[in-house]
């Protein structure tokens, strides 16, 4: 069983330890990323879903993975406005800074990052009330071999270990991570993410991913 709970399925079925896996599943604390990971387990159906997979990917590896690595502002560029207050209570009490989200893209989405003593992470969720209020989803991407895109992508941004689910869903966690350095918490952990489905269209075979959550530390970069 999964940590949320469900089945889970492939090498994703690894526990999230700060989107890293452990030993010990169902042992000790659980980061919010797992917390965040597990709200977003069961998407609604969404109407229209507008494909936008190079959004998705930058998304993860240029803002994300910059802020992480290196610090750099994420969502530069981007339609962003400060979250309201019913979206900042979406995002886990455990995340550094989450006061200072933002609204990216659509009111579907909300994100924030920040630091902690376990380093920097960087976060995006869809709010519950998305497919209730019909809220554009922006981040669509064709559900056939996507996570062996991710997965390439990864690799060529240094992230050794993969351990992507059989299919994108929302039952399955998938997990990418820096190769390991033996530690799951503190200044030498290293850079991991996550990232899930929160809607579908079935007409047109999209998937929103509207979950991405990733934690680590700079480990000597500036």
């Amino acid at each position: 069983m999964g940590a949320c709970g469900h089945r889970r399925t492939g090498a994703g079925a690894a526990l999230i330890r700060s989107v890293r896996p452990s030993p010990h599943e169902g042992r000790g604390p659980r980061s919010w990323l797992l917390l965040a990971a597990c709200l977003a387990a069961f998407p609604a159906r969404a109407d229209a879903i507008e494909e936008n997979e190079p959004r998705i990917i930058r998304l993860i590896f240029e803002d994300c993975l910059g802020y992480i690595r290196y610090g750099r502002t994420p969502f530069e560029g981007l339609a962003t406005r400060p979250a309201s207050k019913e979206a900042i209570d979406q995002i886990p009490s455990r995340a550094p800074d989450r006061e200072k989200a933002v609204e990216l893209l659509s009111p579907r989405y909300v994100a924030s990052w920040g630091r902690d003593a376990d380093g920097r992470h960087c976060f995006l969720q869809t709010v519950w009330w998305a497919e209730r209020d019909g809220l554009p989803a922006r981040l669509g991407v064709r559900a056939k071999d996507f996570l062996g895109r991710v997965t390439e992508r990864a690799r060529s941004a240094g992230f050794e270990d993969a351990f992507p689910a059989d299919t994108f869903s929302p039952l399955a966690t998938s997990l990418w991570s820096e190769k390991s350095t033996g530690h799951d918490a503190g200044p030498l952990r290293p850079v991991s993410f996550t990232l899930l489905p929160t809607g579908s269209d079935e007409a047109t075979g999209l998937m929103d991913a509207g979950l991405i959550a990733m934690g680590g530390t700079p480990q000597g970069r500036p």
